[in-house]
């Protein structure tokens, strides 16, 4: 079997039906699917419960936050690549043909990265993620020094690299921890990418980076991520000169977060932090955005 979509879910019975229908509705049937309750409340398993089979299988855990159900997910599949496919997002028929087509063209690599877009789930508007970096790894690293661009919908690991490369299993890290991943596969192997768009991710208010405003979570999970890449030697060798320009925008971008949430005396202190930590955050358009918006 070519590639396991493991989605893993937490009280999504509104809206995993859709995704999974979309999932099951592609024009390569050479995969199956995986779906792990974390521990819902809601009627998630009533929902699931007709779409049950040899190729669609379902397991409850208890709540461990989304590292924990991707990683059992991983342990469980039989296909040959892993897709962790978001249980409120829009996957393309296209989807798995691509992934397959992309596979055989660089001779079953470790990392495939195929192309999404940001749709409104309100209006349905499209906005388009950026897609234009090369094949090269100093190209696509500057890309990710910058921010998160990627999602776990087009990123898919050969098994046997995500069993060797697990998601840390840490609630402080939830909403970063497929970060800290994409930056830890990337300083080991090369990411074969196809500009194909195969996957919608579905902004509505209900996702979680949107939900997370209290400022002890924020400032927890960024100071998380950072504590983990210090702690990787190798990937701080990846990064060597773009280290702490690397920290800096992290504290940039929570000071936006901060800002974004009212919680103005910690956004101002980590524009400081990012300062110091690297002089060109006086030159980054953001910086300056967030402060006016603090003085404001």
């Amino acid at each position: 079997m070519f590639l396991t979509i493991v989605i893993p879910t937490y009280n999504r019975a509104h809206l995993i039906e859709s995704t999974l229908k979309n999932v099951l509705n592609q024009t390569c049937d050479d995969f199956e699917v995986i779906i792990i309750d974390d521990g819902s409340t809601d009627n998630t398993e009533e929902i699931l419960q007709p779409y049950l089979s040899e190729k669609v299988r379902y397991l409850r855990i208890r709540n461990s936050e989304r590292g924990a159900a991707r990683n059992r997910g991983t342990e469980l599949a039989n296909g040959d690549y892993i897709n962790w496919f978001d249980s409120d997002d829009e996957m393309l028929e296209k989807h798995v043909a691509s992934a397959k087509e992309l596979a055989s063209k660089h001779q079953y690599p470790e990392v495939l990265n195929l192309m999404y877009q940001i749709k409104d789930g309100m209006s349905g508007k499209t906005t388009p993620v950026q897609s234009s970096y090369s094949n090269g790894q100093k190209q696509r690293k500057n890309f990710l020094i910058e921010g998160n661009y990627l999602a776990c919908n087009p990123v898919i690991v050969r098994k046997d690299i995500a069993l060797e490369n697990p998601f840390i299993e840490d609630r402080a890290l939830s909403a970063s921890e497929d970060y800290e991943l994409w930056l830890r596969l990337l300083a080991k192997y090369p990411f074969h990418q196809s500009a194909e768009i195969t996957s919608f991710l579905i902004q509505h208010d209900e996702r979680s980076v949107n939900t997370m405003t209290d400022p002890i979570k924020l400032e927890t999970r960024f100071l998380t991520f950072l504590k983990y890449i210090d702690e990787n030697q190798a990937l701080k060798e990846f990064l060597d000169a773009d280290y702490h320009y690397f920290v800096m925008r992290n504290y940039l971008i929570l000071a936006v977060d901060l800002a974004y949430n009212d919680h103005k005396r910690k956004g101002f202190f980590y524009l400081r932090k990012a300062i110091r930590e690297h002089k060109s955050a006086l030159k980054q358009r953001v910086f300056w955005a967030t402060l006016k918006h603090l003085i404001l």
